[in-house]
């Protein structure tokens, strides 16, 4: 038999660790170590991490959903208030966004909000080699070119020339060009928002199936555990940025032998983040553990039958 796992903290990280793991087979403890879900944003980027969550912990997301009476449709417009008083309700999708840009500045300047976005592709692979969906080291010049890290928000949104570059640098303009990131999953993967009969509900509302799916897995939840932790779910400060770290420190998610998946983790603080860093972890301790390879790559690995 296997042994207890223990995930601490009840992080959304450390619930979606829990919850897969449990899946996997493992008999799991989950230690709230004092940590709680952070506040989520009220509407949903990248519902894909929240499909596969559920999808690898038991019943599908929608199954769920349709159980609680709940919808996940897209969400209205973003609504900006730019330095000149303008308030733009940017849509999502690629073309929506061209006429309303057009209609609220110039085809020109349109032309050049795609233009950004679409350069911003690249970017976002190597975002998913390096840290989303893999943990490739960060060791040449041009992969940090790659990732934007060579320039800062500030710099993106200089190719901007209206009052729309704040939309850009509303995310922080020393910031590296890679947190512009945003701007492109919202185009790419649409806003989402839960609904019950046609009512906007808090993003929180899927944490509540969250919880319900722990129990349905069996998973322990306990206030405090002694023994150490098998992955560590509390928000940690790291001393280094995850790109800055040399290669022999290991992968960004397992420091030195401990596995780690939170808010800080190098798929960042964005639920869709926390719920990539999670899965991540839980990849590399099934094998360590087992020897088997868990991860969607591997097409020959399939779960263990629920009993």
């Amino acid at each position: 038999m296997n042994p207890m796992l223990i995930v601490r903290g009840a992080t959304l990280s450390g619930m979606a660790a829990a919850a897969r793991l449990a899946r996997l087979g493992h008999e799991v403890t989950l230690d709230r170590a004092g940590h709680a879900v952070d506040p989520l944003p009220r509407t949903i980027v990248l519902p894909a991490t929240w499909r596969d969550l559920f999808k690898k912990s038991g019943a599908h997301l929608v199954t769920a959903l349709n159980g609680a009476g709940l919808e996940l449709v897209e969400a209205p417009p973003t609504r900006h208030e730019l330095g000149d008083g303008t308030v733009l309700d940017l849509p999502a999708e690629r073309g929506a966004q061209y006429y309303a840009l057009s209609d609220a500045f110039s085809e020109e300047e349109a032309g050049r909000w795609r233009d950004l976005l679409d350069d911003l592709m690249p970017v976002w692979e190597a975002f998913r080699r390096h840290a989303l969906e893999g943990t490739e080291p960060v060791r040449t010049k041009q992969q940090r070119s790659a990732l934007w890290l060579d320039r800062t928000v500030a710099d993106v949104a200089g190719r901007l020339t209206t009052p729309l570059a704040d939309v850009v640098l509303a995310l922080g303009p020393e910031r590296p060009g890679m947190a512009a990131l945003p701007l492109l999953l919202e185009r790419m993967f649409g806003r989402w928002q839960v609904t019950e009969a046609g009512v906007p509900q808090p993003a929180e509302r899927l944490v509540d199936l969250l919880w319900a799916r722990l129990a349905d897995r069996g998973v322990r939840i306990v206030d405090s555990n002694d023994g150490p932790a098998d992955i560590d779910c509390r928000p940690h400060a790291p001393t280094t940025r995850w790109w800055q770290r040399r290669p022999a420190l290991g992968t960004p998610i397992d420091d030195g032998g401990q596995l780690r998946a939170s808010s800080t983790s190098p798929a960042g603080a964005a639920p869709w983040g926390q719920l990539a860093s999670a899965a991540l972890a839980v990849y590399e301790l099934h094998e360590r553990i087992t020897g088997e390879d868990p991860r969607p790559t591997n097409k020959a690995f399939t779960l263990p039958r629920l009993g």
